[in-house]
């Protein structure tokens, strides 16, 4: 079965962009050598500002509308998403899905108004299910018609949570959003676990959110990602950290270097992978 596995939060600037990128190169890195379809990774971006894209795709060519993720999102029947699937820069088993940023805004507005608006993209992405092990969504910061899409279309969110005190008090209303996707839609969306982002050890308040975070939701806390100049300047060049800082030597299996954020986001695919397995 595909994982579908959206990352979620519903503020912003918690690392969640910079995690689906990487989870989704990660695992396509860690797939890389077993049988299709298991190997094959595909990266949506269901934020109208396309930052996944950027780094998994940068200089690809522009499409239009008609094109892009948000036909399959708005268009009745939908164009093919066979057609769609692109291969990005840096990885041959990793895909993703063009998008055109003003479309994709113009989506959000007009999703409401169409009928079945809430499953849009579970049932766009249906015929293609069966060529992907993951599926790796990244959603826009707020609620809205496109995170409830990415997470009915889900089989488990992942939630990034910067190691702040609002971090952890918005998570509320997301935890309300995903309970009324399991009330209406998905009874069975699983969350993966909560994985804090943008750890300073250096402040007093770090270690006082990840015991809170424990103390909330025990055993669902994976292993933190520290705040890291490598991963802003992945970002900046257009690239995921594994591709920005790769081993200088790669054994089988081996998708982390000695820089920091590759490893700890190793530990997050593999965690992943036993978990979803």
């Amino acid at each position: 079965m595909t994982v579908i596995l959206t990352v979620a939060n519903e503020k912003g600037g918690v690392g969640k962009t910079t995690t689906a990128v990487n989870l989704a190169a990660g695992l396509a890195l860690r797939l890389r050598d077993e049988a299709a379809p298991k190997s094959r990774v595909l990266l949506i971006d269901m934020d109208p500002q396309g930052h996944a894209l950027l780094a998994t795709a940068y200089g690809s060519e522009t499409v239009t509308a008609q094109e892009s993720l948000s036909a399959l999102l708005t268009e009745t029947p939908p164009p093919s998403i066979q057609r769609m699937l692109r291969v990005s820069q840096n990885h041959e088993n990793l895909f993703f899905l063009p998008s055109n940023r003003a479309s994709m805004v113009d989506a959000s507005r007009v999703l409401p108004t169409l009928m079945a608006n809430e499953s849009r993209l579970k049932n766009a992405i249906q015929p293609i299910l069966d060529q992907f092990g993951y599926i790796i969504i990244d959603t826009p910061p707020t609620t809205g018609d496109l995170l409830i899409n990415s997470l009915v279309a889900s089989t488990h969110v992942l939630i990034p949570v910067e190691t702040s005190y609002l971090g952890v008090s918005g998570l509320r209303e997301l935890q309300r959003t995903i309970e009324e996707v399991r009330m209406h839609f998905q009874p069975n969306l699983k969350v993966l676990g909560y994985l804090p982002t943008l750890c300073e050890e250096q402040r007093a308040e770090t270690q006082d959110i990840l015991a809170e975070l424990q103390k909330r939701y025990p055993k669902l806390v994976l292993s933190p990602i520290h705040k890291s100049s490598d991963l802003a300047y992945a970002h900046s060049a257009h690239m995921d950290v594994f591709t920005y800082r790769p081993p200088r030597q790669r054994d089988a299996n081996q998708i982390e270097s000695s820089s920091r954020p590759t490893q700890e986001y190793a530990s997050v695919v593999e965690k992943i992978m036993k978990l979803t397995r």
